[in-house]
């Protein structure tokens, strides 16, 4: 964050510190500020913090604010990252504390020296006040002429301003305004407040009871106190999980996901009015975001469909609201999201259509807004994908190619702005599947490199982005599979390496998060398949039993993962061919065997039926080879008519590698000049796979 920043793109206004003995100072310094109402005539007014708001509110306290943690001092730097200003609390207490003296001195080393100020206070023993300022405040303690633009020391002692006047002081300093125009605006407040108090404690005399007025009381304070509560849920969940997630603790986010659940478990949606609501949704969300990456999709499920019914519950109090439509379609979004994931088009389909739906009319509230617009190519995205998870390639072909126009336009506008970088980049990546797909390697291979010069441009700029090391990962594998195929071995096995190095740094600085164990598993999978092909046997086999070991894992967490399933057996199908090309036919069948009852047991549904099919003919090609080269030509036969079947009934498009097992089987069944326009037209696409290769010189010595 820069000086230059209003205090909109920070989270809290202020921060406040304090000596634990003056706690009780700390509790009614953040509650006197966030329930000061801004004189309403200066609502908006340009500042030097932006605008002035109607309130200052949320501020944050720390100690009270956060558990203890082992981890408390990044907790505390984060929240100094996201406060506007600085208010100490200046005591004898305070001035010995090392604690408050630390706080001082990271909000000075964030630049913000300027935004410090001063509380005095009374304390147990009268000290002149140069000694109850912190040691990083030396010489340099903030005035107390409370002049604008100066940082303001305001005394709340009953000699020096009084309590109200400290607090109007405080305000003034944060805002950059008069210290006067808040002191007259206070003096008309409590002549009217005065007038009208009168006149209602005359009613109220008649018609209340000290036992109502109790009652109310109480229920402010609650009122009060859920706010503060769910402020820091937002914060342990939202900010700190920027901290977290890098270094391996999403267990810690969990844990208090968990605390945070029971918390909203006692509430009632109609006892919360409309900000209340948001909170809870915004948590939820962030709550089952954790559960997603754990791979927890059951309690992830649960969670944000609590949340759809928040955003749902806001979205029909105020429908034509920007900001509850977005809501309500992160929470249609994510309810989709984990259907698509366990493989089921029929829920994820209609909630991608619905949350495409809100999109468009996010962009007709607000056609300017450039996030809103990311939204409608978020959706858009999310139906190419099913689209081309289902094999409708060329519908999916024409979204990803309109995608890519506008978003490559959005990213001129903001180059360093990864968000917007990541959608180009994904253009890229599913226009790279769907011309891979359709027998265009080097068109292929052309979309995946623009989608990996993206990554590294983002990694180079911020080496700690995370995001873009994963989607670096994921790139550079896919890349290495098309280079593979292209004949390309040693380019190839630089990819993946490149690719598995990226995968087990993310793995390792957080084992929990499922998405990066899958990508660490495919990596393998791929590194072992590559290594076979240049015949490094050994660490082809290696390579394979750690891509089995961790699908497994991840299998374990959810048996109803589809994309976990299919790691599971791809880990082992390249783990099988390896043992089969060491000689051992005997594990090498049995493997097959197995493999065969995982495909037959996978869940029913519509998604990634492209992958099923290719591994399926994958399957049927090794148990083909290793029945042939035991002379049971039986069983090697139905392999070959299986993978004619499984083609033949599906509507694949020419997908290199399952057309060369084709080729492969039409060759062994003796019907070469079937097989012989195939190999043709792979050749011609420039797939030179060495495997295959192989069976071409093998075919070419029959024919001959």
């Amino acid at each position: 964050m820069t000086q230059s920043q209003p205090a909109s793109d920070f989270r809290y206004w202020a921060f406040i510190s304090y000596s634990h003995k003056d706690k009780s100072w700390g509790s009614w310094l953040h509650k006197a500020l966030e329930t000061y109402r801004l004189p309403k005539r200066l609502v908006g007014m340009p500042v030097a913090a932006g605008r002035i708001p109607a309130r200052l509110s949320p501020v944050f306290r720390d100690r009270d604010e956060l558990p203890t943690a082992s981890d408390l001092g990044s907790a505390i730097e984060e929240a100094l990252r996201q406060s506007w200003s600085l208010i100490v609390i200046c005591s004898p207490e305070s001035a010995e504390s090392s604690w408050v003296n630390e706080e001082v001195l990271a909000f000075q080393r964030l630049g913000r020296g300027e935004r410090i100020h001063c509380l005095i206070v009374e304390s147990g023993s009268d000290v002149a006040a140069p000694l109850v300022f912190p040691p990083a405040l030396g010489s340099h303690a903030p005035r107390a002429d409370g002049r604008v633009g100066e940082p303001i020391a305001a005394d709340a002692r009953p000699f020096g301003d009084g309590r109200s006047g400290a607090k109007l002081k405080l305000i003034a300093g944060i805002l950059g305004i008069g210290y006067d125009t808040l002191v007259q605006r206070e003096h008309q407040r409590r002549h009217r407040n005065l007038f009208t108090v009168t006149c209602a404690a005359l009613a109220l005399v008649v018609v209340l009871s000290v036992a109502t007025i109790i009652a109310i009381t109480s229920r402010r304070d609650a009122l009060n106190q859920r706010g503060h509560a769910e402020t820091l849920v937002e914060f342990m969940i939202g900010d700190l999980r920027k901290k977290l997630e890098p270094d391996g603790k999403l267990a810690t986010l969990d844990a208090v996901g968990k605390e945070a659940l029971a918390y909203y478990a006692l509430q009632k949606s109609e006892d919360l009015d409309a900000e209340g609501l948001a909170r809870r949704a915004r948590a939820l969300h962030m709550i089952g975001e954790v559960y997603d990456l754990r791979g927890e999709l059951d309690e992830a499920l649960k969670v944000f469909e609590q949340a759809a019914d928040s955003t749902r519950e806001l979205l029909e109090r105020d429908p034509d609201n920007g900001q509850r439509v977005f809501d309500h379609a992160q929470s249609v979004y994510w309810v989709g999201y984990i259907a698509y994931q366990r493989g089921n088009a029929a829920i994820a389909k209609p909630a991608f259509e619905d949350y495409k739906r809100f999109a468009e009319k996010l962009v007709s509230i607000d056609p300017g807004n450039a996030d809103w617009q990311a939204e409608l190519g978020y959706a858009n995205s999310n139906l190419g994908t099913l689209l081309y998870e289902q094999g409708s390639l060329d519908e999916a072909g024409d979204i990803f190619v309109s995608e890519l126009n506008s978003s490559t336009k959005i990213a001129k506008e903001k180059p360093g702005d990864f968000k917007r970088q990541m959608r180009t980049a994904q253009a890229n990546a599913w226009l790279a599947n769907i011309r891979y797909v359709q027998g265009n390697l080097l068109e292929a291979r052309n979309y995946r490199e623009s989608e990996r010069d993206v990554y590294r441009a983002a990694i180079k700029f911020d080496p700690s982005n995370n995001d873009g090391k994963e989607a670096l990962s994921i790139s550079e594998r896919s890349l290495g599979t098309i280079l593979l195929e292209l004949g390309e071995v040693s380019n190839a096995i630089a990819q993946m390496k490149n690719s598995l190095g990226l995968a087990l740094e993310l793995m390792m600085s957080d084992p929990e998060n499922a998405n990066w164990m899958e990508s660490a598993a495919a990596a393998h999978t791929s590194m072992a398949y590559a290594l076979s092909v240049s015949g490094d046997g050994k660490n082809a086999q290696e390579a394979g039993a750690n891509a089995s070991r961790l699908a497994n894992k991840l299998v374990e967490r959810d048996p109803g993962v589809v994309s976990w399933q299919l790691r599971k057996i791809s880990a082992l199908l390249v783990l099988a061919r390896q043992v089969f090309a060491d000689g051992d036919q005997e594990n090498a069948l049995r493997m097959s065997d197995e493999i065969a009852q995982l495909i037959v047991k996978l869940p029913e549904g519509q998604i990634r039926n492209l992958q099923r099919i290719n591994i399926q003919m994958q399957s049927l090609l090794l148990s083909g080879e290793i029945a042939r080269a035991s002379g049971d030509s039986v069983n090697a036969s139905k392999s070959w008519l299986g993978i004619l079947a499984v083609s033949d009934g599906s509507k694949e498009p020419f997908m290199p590698k399952n057309q060369a097992a084709r080729a492969i089987a039409l060759s062994a069944l003796g019907r070469e000049e079937q097989a012989i326009p195939i190999i043709e037209k792979l050749q011609f696409a420039g797939y030179r796979e060495p495997g295959f290769l192989q069976e071409v010189r093998r075919i070419s010595d029959t024919t001959n």
